[in-house]
Order: structure tokens, then sequence, then C-alpha cells
């Protein structure tokens, strides 16, 4: 795994103060292959540093789609931007979405020219309307997403929202195979937040 400028140990530690939850997701895994280890003065210290550290990873996975998760989100809080609950709406029914909006013909209009010109936009990043929301729903379903949101002002925060960080941790963590639309992913995920200027993940 390649290393990032970002103060990663510190992440690393901040990220061993796991919530119940997530402790006892990695806890059961643990528990059905639990290490070998000889002797009783150093075991338990070894178990907990073994479960810290796959916890670890765990985060690592799911910022994989929390990535795309959040690229998702943003598209369709741009184009739906008077709706503040999009449950049910995902990327490949916003065009149905727009007609199913019970309002006049010319709010529909509205929505559709925004759609329109956004994915024209990430389109000259190379986004295909087409191809990449069926791959980001690919990537949410395989890593998950983050369940615990990090403090505004902590180093996860700052990690989080390292455009470097994160894309070291697809080159470093996804399969070969995934990382060039994962990158792009990124990429339009910056794009994105560099025009509503605001965090790159939001919550």
């Amino acid at each position: 795994r390649t290393s990032s400028p970002v103060d990663l140990k510190s992440f690393i530690q901040s990220s061993m103060h796991t919530d119940t939850n997530e402790t006892a997701e990695v806890q059961s895994c643990q528990a059905d292959n639990p290490p070998e280890v000889k002797g009783d003065k150093y075991s338990h210290i070894f178990c907990i540093c073994h479960i810290n550290f796959s916890y670890f990873l765990v985060v690592l996975d799911r910022l994989l789609g929390e990535i795309a998760y959040q690229l998702d989100r943003r598209i369709l809080s741009h184009v739906f931007q008077g709706h503040k609950r999009l449950y049910g709406f995902t990327l490949l029914n916003i065009p149905d979405k727009i007609i199913e909006v019970r309002s006049y013909d010319g709010y529909r209009v509205h929505l559709t020219q925004r759609y329109s010109n956004l994915m024209d936009r990430l389109n000259q990043l190379g986004y295909k309307a087409t191809l990449h929301p069926p791959f980001t729903e690919f990537i949410v379903n395989t890593y998950g997403i983050l369940k615990e949101r990090p403090g505004e002002y902590s180093t996860q925060a700052k990690v989080y929202n390292n455009p470097d960080f994160l894309g070291k941790l697809i080159m470093s963590t996804a399969p070969r195979k995934l990382q060039k639309d994962l990158l792009l992913v990124l990429t339009c995920l910056c794009n994105m937040a560099e025009k509503d200027r605001k965090p790159l993940l939001l919550w």
C-alpha cells in the first residue's frame, strides 16, 4: 500500500476509537477464525491490535463506497434542489422522477435542463450516464458506506476530504479493474465540490 502525504498515523490512531456496532461486526468476523498466538503474556494485546487493524481495513473499504455514494447524492441534490427528501431517487431513474414531479411543465423543463447541463459538464471529465450510475451502485453495494460521521474538525474529516488521500486509497485498496472508473468518480466529485464551494464529502 502506498503512503499518503496526510498524517496517516494520526488517522489510524483516531480510527481505532470504534463505535459499538462496527467493533462488534469485526469481532464477530474474527471469532470465526481467531488468530493463533502462543503464550498468554501478549496474546490479549495481539488480539486487540488485530481487531483494531481489521476495523481500519473495513473503514478503508467503506470509504470507497462512500466516494461513490457521495457523487450519486451530489448529482441528485443538484438536479432536485427543491426536494429535501430524495428517498426512492436514483441516478438511473432521474428522467422518470422528473416526469413524476407534480408541478407545472416549466419546472419539469427546468429540472431537465439542470440535469442535461450537469451531464454535459461531467461528460467532459469522462463520465458516462449509461455506465457510471450502475457502476457507483455496484460499488456502494459491494463496499458499503461509512457508518459513523466524523467530527467536523477531526482528523478523519480532514483525511476524508483530501482528494490526494482518496486517490491513493483507490490505487492501493481497490481492485485494478475498478481503479480507473473509481478515480473518474472521485474526479467528478471534486469538480462538483469545487463548483458548489462545499466540502468534498457532505453529511
